[in-house]
Parts: structure tokens; sequence; C-alpha cells
């Protein structure tokens, strides 16, 4: 064998040798990447915020940060709970009386909160029971206040309570009133008006009227009336052409959500059984079936439901009967998964 050919035999075995090393390297870098990728957090079936005068009643979950966002009716503050069950004050405002529907919009990086005043926080005074009507939006990253748009101009010569807090595939927030039969609208500008003011929406005198909002991604809304059990689909583009969902059974419904399957959760409250309910539709919210049920307690008063990042629907407990009776004593409230 010549030396030529043995050089020639060296620089191929050098040049595999890289190659194997190379491919080897490149193997090991993509399952670091893969292994790199955030997982979901493994979430408890069952939370318990142990504190005195919560009485929580807007709750959603941060899939961008991974946390439970939920609203003290009595403390007018906002706190956070991990997958871990730590519980930290997040965000409030001077403004901020009683925060009841709470939305975390991850897209556009905030938290929108509906702000009302029933007259038993204890940011409340004397007769100011209906007269607050604002919109919070917070950066959902440090809870820091972006903007807060007063909606009370829209209802002058009538009660009002902002509810609950639904957004569309434009960002277009829509957010309800339980006092007067209207649907804000706000726009990516920050600008407010009235979407939709209709005599279906009435509420009986002393009564909750319209409550739980979600947005559907074929183009509609869908909300619950608490007074009358209904549910209503409002499409977008007709917001006028309003129909009522048939063959849903429940009373006062409460906080409504679609799980990852757009099947709807209702909430009931403790003014009726205080259930969780999952119903299905076949024709486009025509009309909808039963699918399960979770008994949560009359007493414990549950009110909202938020879709986890793990797939799953977690409900929340108020226990708002008791602070609606005067006792601000109450310490445990519980978020926990429906079956």
């Amino acid at each position: 064998m010549s030396i030529r050919t043995i050089n020639l035999n060296i620089i191929k075995m050098k040049n595999y040798i890289l190659l194997s090393a190379f491919s080897i390297l490149s193997i090991a870098c993509n399952n670091d990447d893969k292994d790199s990728k955030p997982a979901h957090p493994t979430l408890q079936e069952k939370y318990t915020i142990n504190e005195i005068g919560v009485y929580p009643e807007g709750i959603d979950y941060d899939s961008k940060n991974e946390k439970f966002v939920y609203g003290s009716m009595y403390k007018g503050t906002i706190y956070s709970l991990s997958p871990k069950g730590e519980i930290k004050s997040f965000a409030t405002s001077s403004k901020l009386v009683l925060p009841t529907g709470i939305f975390t919009d991850e897209v556009r990086n905030r938290l929108i909160v509906a702000n009302a005043d029933l007259g038993i926080s204890q940011k409340s005074t004397e007769g100011s029971a209906g007269s607050v009507a604002t919109v919070a939006i917070f950066n959902l990253d440090t809870g820091v206040l972006i903007k807060e748009i007063d909606l009370k101009n829209f209802t002058p010569g009538a009660g009002s309570c902002l509810n609950d807090i639904a957004v569309d595939s434009n960002g277009i927030i829509y957010v309800t009133d339980s006092f007067s039969p209207v649907i804000y609208k706000i726009d990516s500008n920050y600008t407010a008006s009235v979407f939709l003011n209709n005599a279906l929406f009435q509420p009986a005198a002393g009564a909750f009227g319209l409550n739980g909002i979600v947005f559907h991604p074929d183009g509609y809304l869908l909300a619950a009336k608490s007074d009358s059990a209904k549910i209503f689909k409002i499409p977008l583009s007709n917001p006028q052409n309003i129909t009522e969902v048939s063959g849903m059974q429940f009373t006062s419904p409460d906080g409504i959500e679609l799980d990852r399957n757009n099947n709807l959760i209702v909430i009931e409250n403790g003014l009726g059984l205080g259930k969780s309910y999952t119903f299905k539709s076949t024709d486009n919210w025509t009309s909808a079936s039963n699918v399960s049920e979770t008994n949560i307690g009359k007493d414990e008063f549950p009110t909202t439901a938020a879709l986890a990042s793990d797939g799953n629907v977690y409900v929340i407990s108020s226990k708002l009967g008791k602070l609606l009776g005067g006792d601000k004593s109450q310490s445990t409230f519980v978020i926990q998964k429906i079956k």
C-alpha cells in the first residue's frame, strides 16, 4: 500500500469521525431542545384558600404564566394561586371595589377585571351599591394597572352591576350588566359603547339578570340570565337576533365557561342547588343536552369556572350567601376540578 493511499484512508477516517461526532451532537442538542420545552404543570384536584374574608367570585386560568387568578369581593383585590398552591396578592387599584368577572387574555398579555359595588365590600360606602361600573385592565405578567374604563355613564338613571367578561378573536371585550339589560363593548382602543340593550335581558325587581358570558369561536356570544335560568345565543354580526338555547335545565345560572371540546359549563350558584353542569350541542347551540353534573354545595355558593392548561375545568366556591347575609368571618374557600 502506498503512502498516498494510507494518507487518503486516514483523511477519510478523520472525516467519518467528525461527521459521527457532529451527528451525535445534533441529536443531543435536539433532545435538549425537546426537554427544554415547558410542560404544563401538574395541577391538584382541589385547592383550599385559607384567609378570612376573601369571598372569591371570579376566576380564570393564566396559561401563559401557569396560575389561577381570582378576585376578592370583600377586599377588592386580585390574587394569584400557583399549581403548588402558593397564593399572592397580584393586582388592585383604588377604584377596584368588588371584582366580579375575570378574564386572562394571554394573546394580548392583559388581565381584564369587571368591577361593581353591591354595598358589601370593605371599600363600599354609604349608599354606594349599584353606583360603580368600571373595567380594569392589568398587565398579565406584572399586575400593573394599564387602564380603567368607566361604563356607569351608559346607565345614568339605573343601577349597574358589571358581572362577567368575554373577549372575541379580535380582542374586543364584552361585559354583562346584572342590574341593567345591557351588554357593553370595549374596542381595541379602549373606547366603550353599548353593544346590545334588549328587554329580554331586563332583570326582575331585586334580582340578578345577565351574568356569565363566553365568546364561541364560531362568531357568537353565549350569555346566562340568572333570574330566568336561561342561556342566550347572540350573533356578533346581528346582535338583535337573540335566541334562547333550548334543552337546558338548572336554576340560578352564574358563570359559564367553554371546555376544551367547546361544551358549555354552567355554574349554578347557591341560590339554586350549587352545582356545575356540562352541556353539549350538535346544532350550533340552538339546543343542548346535559352531559354531566357535579354537586359543589349550596352553602359553598359556586360562582364561576376556569379552563386550565391541563384541559380540566375548575370551579371556585365564593360563599357569597354568607357575605350577603353580613357574615364577613368565613376563612375557607375552595377551587376544585369538576369531573
